[in-house]
């Protein structure tokens, strides 16, 4: 009867570690899961700003060819212009 009484408790004493074990191991991973969902919102913010900046280079890109088209096609007038009145840069020599 003593025996069976010590291997009983010795039994509880170990199964009370594991129950500890268990618990802190729960509370780390709970801690985990915590830190990991921060980090993900904190990611999902980040791609958010990346996104809406990339939108908003993308509509400066256009405005900017945009206005690189309307330069080119003033330039072009210009030169018809010059050419229209008698110029001919291209052939035309000071005397």
């Amino acid at each position: 009867m003593g025996q069976s009484m010590k291997e009983w408790r010795d039994n509880q004493v170990v199964q009370g570690e594991i129950l500890h074990r268990v618990e802190s191991r729960l509370d780390r991973l709970e801690l985990v899961v915590e830190q990991n969902s921060q980090a993900m919102a904190r990611n999902t913010e980040a791609i958010g700003k990346v996104l809406g900046g990339m939108a908003l280079l993308q509509s400066a890109m256009k405005g900017m060819v945009q206005t690189a088209e309307g330069l080119s096609a003033t330039v072009a007038r210009f030169i018809r212009g010059l050419q229209g009145a008698g110029h001919h840069p291209a052939t035309d020599k000071p005397q």
